[in-house]
């Protein structure tokens, strides 16, 4: 298997990104990956076909990222001159071998520009031109003829959404004959010389109906210039779409007045739905385009495009002898299927004439997938990125956009659902990060697939859930770990080591702090409430430093607040615990302030007070209160941890999923106590559901 990386740095990648889409979906067997810039829409179009996705964000992030994800080959795709020279140079820089596409003939005149394509270009195995035009320019230009191949464009099937006669009737078009001019709107793309046009037009066809598609920096201006010349009542703008196809098959013409193109994929495609295409003689048009044949070719001034468009609109035989001759010349010349084999033939070449074949750093790197793309998905993604050793290749998450987001960070592939990605994609381990009431599912899919899982806190909303993850995790042995990461605070180190001289007799912990903004927190169902979804990290540390406990007895109290409509869980908590080595502990929390008050820990045995939170620690002995820091990052400790037991070195995991699993049910106990009025003896096995 080939892994080839398809990248483009346009701002606009409409015909080069269909052109790149068209290529991935033919590379069937290979390892695409697709790189644009964020906001484009490529990547999501990319990522919703299933291909690995990687934003453009930086030149010098893209140069680490193709050092570590060593694709074979890297296809760079320009849609005009000056674009993609940044991904040229990585590429190099990193010992991948480097096509480039040059999708318009050679414009540049910028004597900067000009050095920076003759110095690039150096750097390239091939440059493929996409029209003969295209090769020739680029030959006039300097480029070494033996590096210049030219793949025309080729285009797939025709395939309209409906036929003919029900599509113009749901357009409202009747009879009337209508245009069809697909184009962002841009200088080159000549809607001016269309809209100067159509007087002529309508006085011969006076029901004319012209659709303008696309987006772009002239929309405005066009749009001001079709007011101006009362053409409001024929020309209908229609913004980006996703049924080229079906206009296609409403239109009678093509309409194509560009200064220049490469080779148009819209004419090959109007080609290929056998509707005729009335174009300027530009470079680029002129070879898609068989005058009187498949269209006509005119020259670029209004009365020449106007005459062609009238005589042929007056003539429809000609149009049907010219549609079939369109479909003809589309399916021999300019296929879909004949653009991937020449493409793929060029790889192969590529491949073979390479000396040394690229390894990336030579790094076996642990394969880890990730469910949830939230805010802590978010935090481990910083963390492992940074690890040399984790590739993070897949991204689940229920809202694509999220996933896709997450993916394009790391060059992975992204899915709305978990099950798909973990038959798609071989894993080494997952990271599960779903909110509270998301738990069980997530787990499953971990264990069918026997893979070693890092999950969040907490670790489910019943028991019954987390025992069966718990007794599946036992009997295959899978390495597990969950995310109470205060135990991993180099201070706690220092106060357990405290604590194992002086045991702590009396625990004050305190979570009193705004209300977090996930709708799904404010519903008891949904995130099990304070207790459970936050104070947990103080329960699990004070279980963590003095031991198991024996007794609970919580209490809890609401008030309905307008600022956060329909929250249902404590607005006020409290909870009582007895420790089988006879400690006790209170524990405070409320959702109520508008601030962060007051996160943390109090612990106390003979001599010795302790306040600790997750950013310092105050140790008090009796000769002042002093304080200090934390000296590290507790979640880059437990990702470490958790990567290094995947990888088969020393466990070293502080909280597997069964310490976590201990957690959870002292903390439904908590619960259970405040809904029963009753202290709760924790050995208890049966607890209800929050």
């Amino acid at each position: 298997m080939t892994r080839i990386c398809l990248l483009t740095d346009s701002l606009a990648p409409s015909g080069v990104g269909a052109h790149m889409m068209t290529l991935a979906e033919g590379l069937g067997g290979d390892e695409v990956i697709v790189a644009a810039r964020p906001g484009t829409g490529l990547l999501e179009h990319a990522a919703a076909k299933g291909y690995a996705v990687k934003a453009l964000d930086d030149d010098a992030g893209l140069a680490r990222w193709l050092d570590r994800a060593a694709p074979d080959i890297v296809h760079v795709h320009a849609g005009i001159g000056w674009e993609g020279h940044a991904a040229v140079r990585a590429a190099h820089a990193a010992g991948v071998p480097v096509i480039r596409t040059e999708h318009l003939p050679y414009l540049l005149t910028d004597p900067a520009q000009r050095d920076e394509h003759r110095d690039t270009s150096a750097a390239l195995a091939r440059l493929i031109c996409v029209s003969d035009a295209v090769g020739d320019s680029h030959r006039a230009a300097g480029v070494d003829p033996a590096l210049v191949a030219t793949i025309h464009n080729g285009v797939g099937a025709h395939k309209p959404s409906r036929w003919r006669e029900a599509l113009r009737r749901e357009w409202g078009v009747g009879n009337a004959p209508v245009l069809l001019m697909v184009a962002r709107f841009a200088e080159q793309k000549g809607h001016a010389l269309l809209l100067d046009a159509l007087p002529a037009i309508r006085a011969a066809h006076p029901d004319v109906i012209v659709l303008l598609a696309g987006e772009g920096p002239l929309l405005t201006q066009t749009a001001r210039a079709i007011a101006a010349k009362d053409l409001a009542g024929t020309v209908r703008m229609l913004g980006t779409r996703n049924d080229v196809a079906d206009l296609m098959t409403i239109a009678d013409l093509l309409v194509l007045p560009s200064a220049f193109e490469g080779l148009p994929l819209v004419a090959l495609e109007a080609m290929a739905a056998g509707l005729p295409v009335v174009a300027t003689v530009a470079p680029g048009n002129a070879e898609a385009i068989e005058d009187g044949v498949t269209g006509r070719l005119t020259a670029a001034d209004p009365a020449s495009f106007a005459d062609a468009i009238v005589t042929l609109l007056a003539d429809r035989d000609s149009l049907k002898t010219m549609a079939s001759a369109a479909i003809e010349r589309q399916q021999d010349l300019f296929s879909a299927d004949r653009m991937i084999a020449d493409t793929r033939a060029i790889y192969a070449a590529v491949h073979d004439q390479t000396d040394t074949k690229h390894k990336g750093d030579g790094v076996e790197r642990t394969r880890i997938g990730f469910i949830g793309a939230g805010g802590i998905a978010n935090r481990h993604f910083g963390v492992l990125e940074q690890f040399d050793d984790v590739a993070i290749v897949a991204v689940a998450d229920v809202d694509m956009a999220r996933a896709t987001e997450a993916a394009a960070r790391f060059g992975a592939r992204a899915f709305d659902d978990a099950a798909a990605m973990l038959a798609a994609v071989e894993l080494d381990a997952l990271y599960i990060c779903v909110p509270p009431f998301a738990h069980g599912e997530p787990e499953r899919l971990a264990i069918e697939h026997k893979l070693p899982f890092f999950v969040e806190k907490p670790v489910a909303l019943d028991l019954g859930t987390a025992e069966d993850v718990a007794a599946a995790v036992d009997r295959l042995g899978l390495v597990t770990a969950v995310g109470y990461h205060w135990r991993y605070l180099d201070t706690v180190d220092e106060v357990k080591a405290l604590l194992s001289a002086t045991p702590a007799r009396l625990l004050s912990g305190y979570w009193l702090d705004s209300t977090p903004p996930p709708r799904w927190w404010w519903k008891k169902d949904a995130s099990g409430g304070q207790m459970l979804e936050q104070t947990t990290h103080l329960v699990d540390l004070a279980r963590y430093l003095v031991g198991d406990v024996v007794r609970v007895y919580g209490q809890s109290g609401h008030i309905d607040r307008a600022a956060f409509p329909g929250l249902d869980v404590a607005t006020t908590s409290t909870a009582m615990l007895t420790f089988a080595s006879g400690a006790i502990a209170n524990f405070a929390s409320t959702c109520l302030l508008n601030w962060n008050h007051r996160v943390g820990l109090h612990l106390f045995g003979e001599g010795l007070a302790i306040e600790l939170t997750d950013r310092d620690v105050m140790i008090d002995i009796g000769r002042g209160r002093p304080v200090r820091g934390t000296g590290s990052d507790p979640v880059v400790l437990e990702d470490r941890d958790f990567i290094d037991a995947v990888r088969g070195a020393e466990n070293r995991i502080r909280c597997p999923y069964p310490a976590a699993l201990e957690t959870l049910r002292l903390a439904l106990a908590i619960e259970r106590s405040a809904v029963e009025g009753r202290a709760i003896d924790v050995r208890e096995r049966e607890v209800i559901h929050v």
